[in-house]
């Protein structure tokens, strides 16, 4: 169940390249926390597409150059080892390369920061929830 800010410059992503990465990496997520598939876990994943004029980023100083993409990826603290959080990274930048429309031999700019959040600090439908609770979801539980 992580909650995903993508960073980019404005136009980086189409619309359509924005849904097809966020309907990849939902799935990805949930493969690498090994939580199960189903609609209600899925509707648990969000991701945030925060898009910036091009002049108000900077990196080494200038607001000219690469399009960098920067995640900032907040889970349960713990719930992720550090073998899953180096296949997400694989996997996240191999996806955001593929979009990006970069050729193979080009090294994909993305920087991924993971959050670990305590349990205690996760706060949804007025209480806090368990990652316990995403492994073991009503069978009801209707999508958000």
């Amino acid at each position: 169940m992580p909650l995903i800010y993508i960073n980019c410059p404005k136009g980086t992503f189409s619309h359509n390249a924005k849904t097809k990465m966020a309907n990849q990496m939902t799935e990805m997520a949930l493969e690498v926390e090994k939580l199960p598939k189903t609609a209600f876990i899925k509707s648990t994943c969000w991701i945030y597409f925060n898009e910036y004029p091009k002049e108000n980023i900077f990196h080494g100083g200038y607001n000219t150059g690469t399009n960098v993409v920067s995640l900032e990826v907040n889970a349960f603290k713990g719930g992720l080892t550090t073998i899953q959080k180096k296949v997400f990274i694989k996997k996240f930048t191999d996806c955001i390369h593929y979009y990006m429309g970069l050729n193979e031999d080009v090294l994909t700019p993305v920087y991924i920061i993971f959050r670990d959040v305590e349990a205690e600090s996760w706060g949804v439908f007025g209480d806090t929830i368990q990652l316990s609770d995403l492994h073991n979801p009503p069978t009801n539980a209707k999508p958000i």
